[in-house]
């Protein structure tokens, strides 16, 4: 995943080996008899995001011995939402990425992407094309379909509307043209896309359409050897999707999973429906259970290698320095032949059973270690580098060590391991973590955005965080680089940075910005050079740590916004949920409240309750403490609650009843038309005059899962709707109940705020300074 270039000072590489890649770290993996990549069968997967894959099929054909199977996400991600953290967009890709490599260490497969950015949710092929060239996507899918090298291709979509999701339409699609296209050497040049390749098969999945089926397959049969049944194993698989929230059962028992043919190459005279398996046709390709069966016998065999880095990160130029340890727990003599240089001008070292071989390399670190497609801007919604063809995890091969070794007289195997640096956690026990090059020092600020209040008085802290990659001490000079209007506590600040050390520098920012948008940057300075970027870790227990690279430099939104200095909120954090910070930097006074602590927090001193994004969904105790929110309403407190899924319709939830449509309604055109229904509310006249100006410069989506109907004790405040759809008034929901007011919002507020827009920002601070006393019942 990061294309961190790393030279080796001693170069490890015997002419020519065969590399495999153990999904054990470092466990030997070698070739039985002849058999090799391309006399198996293969079947690649295609789907628009993440978590479409079919785990069931994945894993039923590769763990199974049946055929190599991968699968092509055509996003990351990006676009979605998060159940486990606030990162969105691009961070957010980066989790889901992580994600589907961990889905494809329990079932086997290899992935594969586009260079498509999730933009997020559209409603046709044709509005997704318009973010995303369909040339430039097929040239990808091309790409992968010849690097590959796939006999059948199933696609997760039927390419129609019926898919609903425009990204998914579009997956389907490309999956087809790939299927037809990747032998035209015309269309796509070998000299480009690779060496031409024609698979043989296409299939859609039927699993929601079983009755259209033409073969079916029982994915719970058991695997004596694995000690698992194929839908155990895609059940794990498909519980690495924690961002999305899709753990799943392990379900024992005949589970059946279902596809249709469509085309064939190979037995297109027979009919579909007499097909007994997705080789039909495919006798002549033997399946690859040998391969995988020789890497499982061998990786159990016991020769393992380990490379241990003496830091986590190297900084740019320098080197880190590798102990390297080949462990030989077989009964056979194992060869190790790297370059003679390793050995005292030995050509090869012998290990006996039961012994190990440990040497000392160096490794110098380059360019940064970095998800490889944030290495340059993105263009458009396409991101900049070219597909290769190359799955995704072997993409990391440059920070990999490889060792040729052979067992018994037998043909040496690269073996590839991860170089790590490695510690004992209290807790977690043994950590490893990839050895990573970084700058010398890295700065970086805590937000990419932040908003304020334009002509007022601005007072902040910004906290400035320094990240040493070098084994010395140094003298680090930090200053602050600020817009007209700001100054800083201090010019600079010195200070003396610890080897491998983190230290944060606050400065006290005072004045005031003019409407618009501002940037603060922060730089440090080090024997003379300054260095003006940094990366913000993201680290979850389920996936490997990642860092996303920025400039040390903060967008300030002045926006021109007004609020009550009554106005005090509490605020219950939601999924993905950013936007309490966002209040906090306009001086509204915010109080966290965890879900868990509603009955024992005295809510009547806050004039206005907020609930965020999907936290009904993300927080069960939430629904269990409701009863004390909706008291809080009947006693005179303004309860303003965003989004939720379909558990908004269990009766307790809101006041009154909703009805969300499956699959719901929402308008995804960032810049649809909104109509406001009653001027006259305060939610649009004060304290901020909501004009049609409010409603420019939205970002992503205007509004999502927005109810269809709704109890007529709400009023409906504005009304919207994408092109040629109906109008939906669900966007914003008041309603009076007791002596208090009850605010329900399916508009995007969440991606709003920390995007720094400022009509969507006023818009919603009108919403929090609500009264209820301007509310009648009807």
């Amino acid at each position: 995943m990061k294309r961190a270039v790393f030279a080796l000072m001693a170069l490890m590489a015997l002419a020519a080996p065969r590399f495999l890649f153990s999904r054990d770290r470092g466990a030997v993996a070698l070739p039985t008899g002849s058999t090799r990549v391309d006399e198996v069968r293969r079947v690649l997967v295609i789907g628009a995001h993440p978590d479409d894959e079919d785990t069931n099929l994945i894993s039923y054909l590769q763990r199974g011995g049946r055929a190599e199977t991968a699968y092509l996400s055509v996003t990351r991600g990006d676009g979605g939402q998060n159940l486990i953290g606030n990162e969105l967009g691009e961070a957010l890709g980066i989790i889901r990425t992580e994600e589907l490599l961990a889905a494809r260490r329990v079932d086997g497969a290899q992935q594969y992407f586009t260079r498509a950015y999730d933009f997020g949710y559209s409603k046709s092929a044709a509005e997704t094309f318009a973010h995303w060239p369909r040339d430039s996507l097929l040239d990808d899918v091309v790409t992968v379909v010849r690097g590959f090298r796939p006999h059948v291709i199933v696609a997760i979509f039927s390419g129609t509307p019926r898919d609903g999701h425009g990204q998914h339409q579009v997956s389907a699609i490309l999956a087809k043209e790939a299927y037809e296209m990747a032998g035209d050497t015309v269309r796509f040049p070998v000299s480009r896309f690779g060496a031409a390749w024609t698979p043989l098969k296409f299939y859609r999945a039927a699993r929601f359409s079983p009755e259209a089926a033409t073969l079916k397959f029982n994915v719970g049969e058991y695997n004596p050897a694995l000690g698992r049944s194929y839908a155990e194993i895609a059940g794990e698989s498909r519980s690495q999707h924690k961002s999305q929230g899709f753990g799943t059962l392990q379900r024992r028992g005949v589970i059946w999973d279902f596809v249709r043919r469509e085309h064939s190459r190979v037995n297109a005279g027979t009919d579909a429906s007499t097909e007994k398996s997705l080789f039909d046709g495919l006798e002549g390709v033997p399946p690859a259970g040998r391969v995988n069966d020789a890497e499982q016998r061998l990786a159990h065999e016991g020769v393992a290698v380990e490379a241990i880095a003496d830091r986590q990160y190297v900084a740019q130029g320098d080197s880190a320095r590798v102990t390297v340890t080949v462990f030989n727990r077989t009964r056979s003599r194992v060869t190790v032949t790297p370059n003679a240089s390793s050995f005292n001008g030995q050509n090869a070292a012998g290990i006996e059973p039961d012994s190990s071989l440990r040497w000392t390399t160096y490794v110098k670190g380059t360019e940064l270690s970095q998800p490889w497609w944030l290495a340059t801007p993105r263009i458009g919604d396409l991101f900049s580098p070219r597909i290769n063809g190359i799955p995704e995890d072997e993409s990391e091969k440059e920070q990999w060590l490889s060792v040729p070794v052979a067992i018994s007289g037998q043909a040496p195997v690269a073996m590839r391991v991860p170089i790590v640096f490695r510690y004992a956690d209290a807790v977690r026990g043994d950590v490893q973590r990839p050895l990573a090059a970084a700058p010398l020092i890295g700065v970086t600020l805590a937000r990419g955005v932040e908003l304020a209040r334009a002509n007022s008085p601005l007072d902040r802290f910004f906290n400035v965080t320094l990240r040493s990659a070098s084994m010395a001490r140094l003298p680090v000079s930090v200053s602050l680089v600020l817009p007209a209007g700001l100054a800083a506590d201090s010019a600079s600040r010195l200070l003396t940075l610890d080897s491998a050390g983190t230290r944060t520098v606050s400065f006290r920012v005072r004045g005031r910005l003019a409407p618009g948008s501002h940037t603060v940057e922060a730089r440090a300075m080090v024997n003379g050079r300054t260095y003006a970027t940094g990366f913000v870790p993201i680290e979850y227990e389920h996936i490997s740590p990642q860092r996303q690279y920025r400039p040390s430099s903060v967008r300030i939104a002045a926006i021109d916004v007004t609020t009550d200095r009554d106005l005090t909120v509490a605020y219950i954090p939601g999924v993905g949920d950013n936007v309490a910070p966002a209040l906090m930097q306009l001086g509204i006074p915010v109080t966290i409240v965890d879900p868990s602590e509603v009955p024992t927090v005295d809510l009547a001193r806050f004039r206005t309750v907020v609930v965020g994004p999907r936290a009904y969904e993300a927080h069960r105790e939430l629904g269990y403490n409701n009863p004390y929110l909706l008291e809080y309403v009947r006693r005179g407190g303004v309860l303003v609650v965003q989004f939720g899924q379909f558990e908004m319709m269990r009766p307790g939830i809101m006041p009154y009843p909703i009805t969300i449509n499956r699959p719901h309604d929402r308008v995804s055109e960032e810049n649809a038309p909104v109509t406001i229904l009653e001027p006259a509310s305060a939610a649009f006249r004060r304290p901020n005059r909501i004009t049609a100006a409010d409603f420019e410069g939205w970002v992503q989506e205007r509004g999502l899962y927005m109810p269809r109907s709704f109890d007529p004790r709400y009023r409906p405040l504005v009304a919207l709707n994408d092109p040629g759809e109906p109008v939906n008034r669900g966007g914003i929901l008041v309603a009076a109940h007791g002596r208090g007011l009850y605010v329900y919002t399916s508009l995007a507020f969440f991606r709003q705020l920390p995007a720094g827009v400022s009509g969507g920002t006023r818009l919603f601070v009108n919403l929090l300074n609500m009264r209820s006393s301007g509310m009648r019942p009807r």
